[in-house]
């Protein structure tokens, strides 16, 4: 059962913004200019060149994107899928996280009354005292929460009614499972084809740069795929382990000296790509969003090849 594979995870941060709508300079602009007051609002930045809290912003966004990398998408609520394997690795994680985050915001609040100084010079008439919180009031504006919920079923409903009535909902219930982790799955699909399909844009274009993370962007994602693939989709797996196998058997530095390699590579890239979108075409519903459609592999070798000079055997 999906209940004993998975959970719902969800992340909350929360950061002061350090901005603030004037009023009173709201309304003298639209005086100026004769417009009502709701054409327009002023907000102003309290702290300017603040680089504590930028690095909490930062370390928020490093947060996210880890949160997002071990799960999938699940509900517009902000609840993601959590397969049960990431669970200890996520709490480990979150913790360190969560250490890091709050050291940093007291490494703020240590100079914040010197960033108040700062605005002070900055803001000129626009400053007023009353826009900064106390520290103790400050530190409340910052934390990181993780929430894990079990996955509801059917199962789970218990309420008075008729037997009738339970069974339909309960039905439902189910149906809205099933339907939440397709969508899990799709968003797998997207990115494991844009992984790939990337690595076939830069390496089809001879002149292009590209980083060491163009090849373990995909390691990456193909090691935590098994585990991601919650629903259980053969094709996945397949596809995982033929990138495995076929992309990540070189560095990019070997990419960037040796032509033969990146030919033969970006020949792989394509060829797989070309095979994932046929069963993304077969799979993925109408309504859905298909993924762009890749340049022709012949077309892609043509173009390396009237450019290196030399032959590329498919």
């Amino acid at each position: 059962m999906i209940t004993q594979r998975a959970m719902l995870a969800a992340v909350h941060i929360s950061i002061w913004t350090a901005t603030k709508h004037d009023r009173k300079v709201s309304r003298d602009v639209a005086s100026q200019h004769g417009a009502q007051e709701r054409a327009g609002r002023y907000n102003k930045q309290l702290l300017m060149g603040a680089a504590r809290l930028e690095e909490l912003r930062t370390l928020a966004g490093q947060i996210r994107q880890y949160f997002y990398k071990v799960t999938l998408p699940w509900s517009d609520e902000g609840l993601r899928l959590l397969p049960s394997h990431f669970l200890f690795e996520l709490s480990e994680r979150m913790r360190e996280f969560k250490a890091n985050f709050s050291h940093g915001v007291e490494e703020f609040l240590d100079v914040y009354p010197g960033y108040i100084r700062e605005a002070r010079a900055e803001l000129g008439s626009l400053f007023r005292e009353e826009d900064y919180p106390s520290v103790d009031k400050l530190r409340e504006k910052f934390s990181v929460n993780v929430e894990i919920l079990p996955i509801a079923t059917g199962d789970d409903f218990r309420v008075t009614m008729s037997a009738e009535e339970q069974a339909r909902i309960a039905r439902e219930i189910d149906a809205n499972v099933r339907q939440r982790l397709a969508k899990g799955s799709e968003d797998l699909w997207k990115r494991l084809r844009a992984v790939v399909g990337h690595m076939v844009d830069r390496l089809s274009e001879p002149e292009s740069r590209f980083h060491a993370t163009l090849v373990t962007n995909i390691h990456d994602l193909v090691s935590l795929l098994p585990q991601l693939n919650v629903n259980q989709d053969p094709d996945l797996d397949r596809f995982a382990t033929q990138i495995r196998e076929r992309l990540c058997n070189c560095t990019a530095q070997e990419l960037r000296k040796d032509d033969s390699r990146r030919s033969a590579t970006v020949a792989e890239a394509a060829g797989i790509v070309a095979e994932m979108d046929e069963v993304l075409e077969s799979r993925i519903p109408q309504n859905s969003t298909v993924p762009v459609e890749m340049p022709e592999l012949s077309g892609i070798l043509a173009h390396m090849t009237a450019y290196m000079g030399e032959s590329v055997a498919l």
